[in-house]
C-alpha cells in the first residue's frame, strides 16, 4: 500500500482536471539468454500510475517480488546481484513524449522519457511502448527495453559470467483503473 501511495503522490498535480489511473498488479518480466543458460523471472506486483493531464508515469517494483522457476536462482538474484535487502525497489519516473489525446480511442506508440532507478543507480532512459485508450481513458500499456547490468553497477562474478547476459531484456504490462480518492 505504501508503494501505491508513493506513486500517486509522485504524480498528483493541483489541477482539478487531472485524471489519475493506477495499476496495482502490473507485470514485469526479464529474460537473460546466453549459450550456457536462459534465466527469466516475473513479478506481478509492479505498481504504476499515469496522470493524463501532464502525461507523467511513475512505476515502482519491489525487487523481491520477482519469481524464478529455481528457488536457488531467486535467492542468488536477491542476495548476490540485486542486494534486495539494501536496495529493495526499482522505479521509473517518466513522461510520455508524444501528446496523447485521451478522449480518442486507439492504440498509441509512445516514448517514455525519464529516469530508471535500478540497484540504486539512476540512468536517463527512453522506453518505447504502446498505450491503449478505450472509452476515453487509458486502459493498458506495454513496453519492452534492454538493461545493461554494468550501467546499474550490477556485478556478476566471473565464475558465472557465461551464464548471465550483459544486457537483459525487460518487458512490462499494465492494466489501468481510474484512481478514486477515498
Amino acid at each position: 500500500m505504501r508503494s501505491l501511495l508513493f506513486i500517486i503522490l509522485s504524480i498528483v498535480t493541483f489541477h482539478s482536471q487531472a485524471q489519475q489511473y493506477v495499476c496495482k498488479t502490473g507485470k514485469a518480466h526479464f529474460f537473460s539468454k546466453t549459450a550456457m543458460e536462459d534465466i527469466e523471472a516475473t513479478s506481478n506486483q509492479t505498481v504504476c500510475a499515469l496522470n493524463t493531464e501532464n502525461q507523467k508515469v511513475v512505476a515502482k517494483l519491489t525487487i523481491t517480488t520477482f519469481k524464478f522457476h529455481d528457488k536457488l536462482m531467486e535467492e542468488h538474484f536477491n542476495e548476490n546481484y540485486m542486494e534486495s535487502d539494501k536496495i529493495p525497489y526499482s522505479t521509473l519516473d517518466a513522461v510520455i513524449k508524444e501528446k496523447i489525446d485521451f478522449t480518442k480511442d486507439g492504440v498509441y506508440d509512445v516514448t517514455l522519457v525519464g529516469t530508471l532507478d535500478l540497484h540504486g543507480v539512476k540512468m536517463p532512459r527512453e522506453v518505447k511502448g504502446k498505450l491503449t485508450v478505450k472509452g476515453g481513458a487509458p486502459v493498458s500499456a506495454t513496453a519492452d527495453f534492454m538493461v545493461k547490468l554494468a550501467d546499474h553497477k550490477i556485478k556478476i562474478p566471473s565464475v558465472v559470467g557465461v551464464n548471465i547476459a550483459e544486457e537483459i531484456k525487460v518487458d512490462v504490462a499494465f492494466i489501468f483503473v481510474k484512481y478514486e480518492k477515498k
